[in-house]
């Protein structure tokens, strides 16, 4: 829970920012226009912005674990 509901905020209000930005029928796939409906390409989108904001909450809390100590992989420290 601790990732999936602050990236589905940020999901919803990316998804609108950008989508007050750009119209789903201007967008273009590698020099093709999307033949897809708006409501596909909103979904699209929404779970496109999911993604990264699920990657980005799990970096997030990867990187905020405190690493392992040495005491409790049986190591010494350099003192003896």
């Amino acid at each position: 829970m601790w990732i999936l509901w602050p990236a589905f905020l940020v999901a919803g209000v990316a998804e609108l920012v950008f989508f007050s930005l750009f119209d789903p029928f201007d967008l273009h796939f590698f020099g093709a226009p999307l033949a897809l409906s708006r409501e596909t390409i909103y979904a699209m989108g929404f779970f496109g912005f999911w993604g990264l904001g699920i990657a980005s909450s799990a970096l997030t809390l990867f990187l905020e674990s405190p690493p392992e100590s040495s005491s409790a992989k049986g190591v010494r420290g350099s003192g003896g």
